[in-house]
């Protein structure tokens, strides 16, 4: 069954357009206990592969929010471990109305699954203020990264696959 099995037709609508960007500009979510309408993270924390960082151990969030408009909003967060940061995906469109948010919400769900990721709902909804404050604190994707001792710098990150081409032409020579 696919990802969009149990929606209604209207949220059906539109689809296969649904698609999870990355947003570099984005490096956490600041959003308060009250906007969170879902959030739901990884139990392991497989090895993942970015375009342009090194392969390493992830930890994985799919986060549902409400704005003040009342328009709704799905990010999904990669936390590398090893280099302390969140590669932020960010739901095409950025806010839609609730009618689409199931949708979204199975789709964000499908693309952390397809890479690996085994998930638990938290039912934050349900959960007691102070629980909930204190999953705001221990989640990445809701706090600005923090650089850890030993940590590969952005810049290395960005260089090591030239690196790897100059290694890949050094091992080649022999």
């Amino acid at each position: 069954m696919s990802a969009a099995g149990n929606l209604t037709p209207h949220a059906m609508r539109g689809y296969e357009r649904r698609v999870f960007r990355p947003d570099p500009t984005i490096a956490f979510v600041a959003a308060a206990r009250e906007q969170v309408v879902a959030l739901i993270e990884s139990i392991n924390q497989p090895q993942i592969s970015i375009p342009g960082k090194l392969p390493q151990v992830a930890q994985g969030h799919l986060c549902g929010l409400r704005s003040a408009n009342g328009g709704f909003s799905v990010y999904v967060s990669l936390h590398l471990t090893q280099s302390a940061e969140n590669v932020v995906y960010a739901h095409e469109p950025r806010e839609f109305p609730l009618e689409e948010y199931l949708a979204a919400e199975a789709e964000g769900v499908h693309f952390l699954e397809s890479m690996g990721f085994m998930l638990d709902n938290l039912n934050f909804r349900n959960l007691a203020v102070e629980l909930q404050e204190s999953i705001i604190k221990r989640v990445p994707l809701f706090t600005p990264p923090k650089t850890k001792a030993g940590a590969v710098a952005p810049e290395s990150a960005a260089a090591s696959p030239q690196r790897l081409t100059s290694l890949a032409r050094f091992l080649a020579s022999f």
